[in-house]
């Protein structure tokens, strides 16, 4: 673990770009934002080689029992070297404390990382388009026909919500390699973590009494924006415009609470999903290809590791 007198250092490396380390502002950014989001930064881990600080890392431990890993740059062999014996010991490590999956977010044009990682159990899932859309004018819900009406998230309707999402996962094709990689009840938990959890942003769409559809919304903190953190259709509800639906309820919500953007992130394969987005004029902002390594024990015994 990190020495407090090395954590800047150490985060300046994490943070740093194109072979250049983060400035002293943008550090001080970052903890300000560690801190709003309660991250630990006292779990960093650093590498020495001849007392130099050599390589670091900050695994985030998110509910739901994942774990998501900012990670310094591979940009020599000595760098290679101490993330080899880093990565080994925090999946590890943190596989034994029952957190499930390990994730990393990779720029798509980082070979040497995507070799290493891949080299080191990681498997990548999917190439993730970040979109982002102003929407400074009023925005109403959208008016439905009759037989179609919104079903907003609490205690009572948790198991509905539960069911309907598993059943947008059958044919989709937003991310399918992590179909069945976790347990509906810990995706659930994960998603109530994404920014600020307020069930009335989380809707079911249902045709009579049959949920087609689910939008589930959070507030990005100290931002202007909402996040849409999933939206679904069930096989047989789809192709039949109830995705426009959803997006308007969307912009609705956005009025709503005062915000005026949306952001998101989508797999580069899902194009329904993109041709959706793009139609009601979120525009791409950047990409990463999200890996993932399984820390359970069978995933474990199967690669060999202690």
């Amino acid at each position: 673990m990190v020495q407090s007198h090395d954590l800047p250092s150490a985060l300046a490396l994490i943070l740093s770009v194109g072979g250049k380390l983060a400035s002293q502002a943008q550090v001080g950014e970052f903890l300000q934002f560690a801190a709003r989001r309660q991250i630990n930064v006292a779990e960093t881990w650093v590498a020495q080689i001849a007392g130099r600080l050599t390589w670091a890392a900050l695994p985030v431990v998110s509910p739901g029992r994942t774990l998501l890993l900012f990670a310094a740059p591979l940009q020599t062999p000595p760098a290679i070297i101490a993330a080899s014996e880093v990565v080994a010991r925090v999946c590890q490590l943190y596989g034994r404390a029952h957190v499930d999956l390990a994730q990393i977010l990779l720029d798509p044009t980082d070979a040497i990382a995507r070799k290493f990682y891949g080299a080191h159990g990681f498997t990548e899932m999917a190439e993730l388009i970040y979109l982002n859309g102003n929407f400074p004018r009023a925005a109403n819900p959208p008016q439905l026909r009759p037989g179609i009406r919104w079903l907003s998230y609490s205690a009572g309707s948790h198991k509905l919500f539960a069911d309907t999402i598993l059943r947008t996962y059958v044919q989709s094709l937003d991310c399918p390699s992590l179909n069945g990689m976790r347990n509906i009840e810990d995706v659930i938990i994960g998603h109530k973590s994404t920014g600020e959890f307020h069930p009335e942003l989380w809707h079911l769409l249902c045709v009579g009494d049959r949920p087609q559809g689910v939008l589930l919304l959070s507030i990005v903190p100290n931002t202007d924006a909402l996040e849409l953190v999933y939206l679904g259709l069930v096989p047989d509800a789809r192709g039949k415009g109830l995705g426009e639906i959803l997006m308007q309820m969307a912009f609705g919500e956005v009025t709503r609470t005062g915000r005026v953007r949306i952001t998101l992130a989508a797999d580069s394969k899902n194009t329904p999903a993109l041709k959706l987005y793009y139609r009601h004029g979120l525009t791409r902002i950047a990409s990463k290809i999200a890996i993932m390594r399984d820390l359970r024990v069978s995933a474990a015994i199967k690669a060999g590791l202690p």
